[in-house]
């Protein structure tokens, strides 16, 4: 009986390993010599973690080579002191399920950590609990929700998630508690077709903010049409506290809804962005808004500068929230400049719908045309309900502004891609002379897992140039623009 009990203590030492606490500054390979089997290397090169793991307060995980982990089923690895990883020569750092899904990451007051170029397939979720680390040039995909909600989910925590790709994940791509005090700076990120579960959630969700503002900055929000629950962007205060948001030089494309502002002491800047067909629950009474406001008076936003197109309704305005869409007199300012085009359901149009009993400025916008007569064809407010507030429109624009162009990967050259989405077709147009005296551009397009799909060689010293797509595609697309010493890549959402 004692031999049985001894060997028992044994399984159990080895159940999970905890760093010393004492400073030290481990690799991989340090922690297969220490952790008595809970780390180990195979004779393949990889890695597998086959217990819990926990890098203690005071310690350094350091992983700077590329390297590929896989994590036994429902393992949990916690870092309360810091991670690095920081692949050289382009390489990666993977984790990844060793057969189904492992349970995730819990980061705790873990403030230094910087994870780049590190690859997490098929895990519970990752959660980030008064932690402001970096993410940077990450990948997260395939995620169930065993551990998390929320892919990354947030307590208390401000990270930075700076060119990131967050894809086929069961849950949201980040969200946060709704009184957790988290403010994410979400910077040039790819996400898309997240939700998978289909749950009534967006693909990024959001609860009361920090101290400074919440910030989503350059970044695709993508859908799918098998996602049909899931929604764009979300900021709320539904159990109390408030939240400070910016959304700019983002698109928002094929979602349930595009954008939504839901409860109190709600303050947005939304601007610069594309907002596109979002509308792919079709259901006009649960969804389909390009932007939704839902609140009383402190719920409030600056709109301006986006391209609102394609969505059941552009801009529903409901409760008491009091939005200004454009405002060129008085103590506020605000330029406008948005354009609506084809928002509508069941036969009519809808740019915007006022469903409160207050005055809504929205002036110097384009309303999908220039006749005078029409416009107000494409507002919902007091004239249609005289239990409404007014929509003050005047003066509109009579031609759309688009979308001004995104920063290029090279800030020397200056090249358009519209119209975006495209369906069969899109247009190049170069602006600066430096494309242009080479009399000829490479187009390279490729799919999201970058697949070339199309190669064109063009010629002409042309300033415009028509390029069709491949029959039949659709999704994401990276376009890859050549010419001389000048390289420039877009992305290109091309619709059914």
């Amino acid at each position: 009986m004692l031999t049985v009990i001894f060997v028992c203590s044994i399984i159990l030492a080895q159940a999970q390993y905890t760093t010393p606490g004492t400073g030290v500054n481990w690799n991989l390979d340090d922690l297969v010599s220490n952790s008595g089997g809970v780390v180990t290397l195979e004779a393949s090169g990889q890695y597998i973690i086959h217990q819990d793991i926990t890098i203690s307060i005071d310690d350094t995980i350091s992983i700077v080579t590329s390297e590929e982990i896989n994590v036994a089923d429902d393992v949990l690895f916690t870092v309360q002191g810091i991670m690095i990883t920081d692949p050289q020569a382009l390489g990666i750092v993977f984790f990844k399920a060793l057969d189904n899904y492992y349970k995730g990451f819990r980061f705790e007051d873990s403030h230094g950590s910087d994870l780049s170029l590190t690859y997490f397939k098929k895990a519970g979720g990752i959660k980030l609990v008064n932690s402001d680390m970096r993410f940077t040039s990450c990948d997260f995909s395939e995620f169930n929700q065993g551990y998390s909600t929320g892919t990354v989910n947030l307590y208390q925590s401000s990270p930075l998630i700076d060119h990131c790709d967050f894809s086929s994940n069961d849950g949201p791509a980040i969200m946060s508690g709704a009184n957790s005090s988290s403010s994410p700076q979400i910077l040039s990120c790819d996400i898309y077709s997240n939700v998978a579960a289909n749950g009534n959630t967006p693909q990024i969700n959001l609860g009361t903010s920090g101290a400074d503002s919440i910030r989503i900055i350059n970044c695709w929000i993508v859908g799918s049409t098998q996602n049909t629950m899931a929604g764009g962007i979300a900021i709320t205060t539904l159990a109390g506290g408030s939240a400070k948001a910016l959304i700019e030089w983002s698109e928002i494309i094929d979602n349930r809804y595009g954008i939504t502002c839901y409860g109190s002491n709600i303050g947005t800047v939304i601007r610069h962005n594309g907002i596109f067909n979002n509308n792919t629950q079709n259901q006009p009474m649960q969804g389909g808004s390009g932007i939704n406001f839902f609140g009383d008076e402190s719920n409030q936003s600056l709109v301006s500068l986006n391209y609102i197109v394609g969505n059941l309704w552009g801009i529903t305005i409901q409760g008491n929230a009091q939005p200004n869409l454009g405002q060129l007199e008085g103590n506020i300012y605000n330029p406008g400049f948005n354009s609506f085009m084809n928002n509508g359901n069941e036969g009519e149009d809808y740019d915007l719908y006022n469903n409160t009993p207050n005055t809504i400025m929205a002036q110097n916008n384009y309303w999908g045309t220039a006749d005078p007569d029409l416009v107000e064809d494409h507002i919902f407010h007091q004239v249609d309900d005289p239990s409404l507030g007014f929509v003050e429109y005047l003066p509109f624009l009579t031609q759309s502004v688009g979308i001004e162009e995104k920063s290029n990967l090279n800030n020397e050259t200056n090249i358009a891609v519209y119209p975006n989405p495209a369906k069969a077709y899109f247009f190049i147009e170069t602006k600066k002379q430096e494309f242009n005296k080479y009399s000829f551009l490479n187009v390279d397009i490729f799919n999201v897992s970058g697949k070339l799909i199309k190669r064109t060689h063009l010629t002409g010293n042309k300033n415009l140039y028509k390029i069709d797509l491949p029959e039949n595609y659709a999704g994401m697309a990276i376009v890859k623009i050549s010419s001389g010493d000048y390289t420039v890549t877009k992305k290109l959402f091309v619709g059914r």
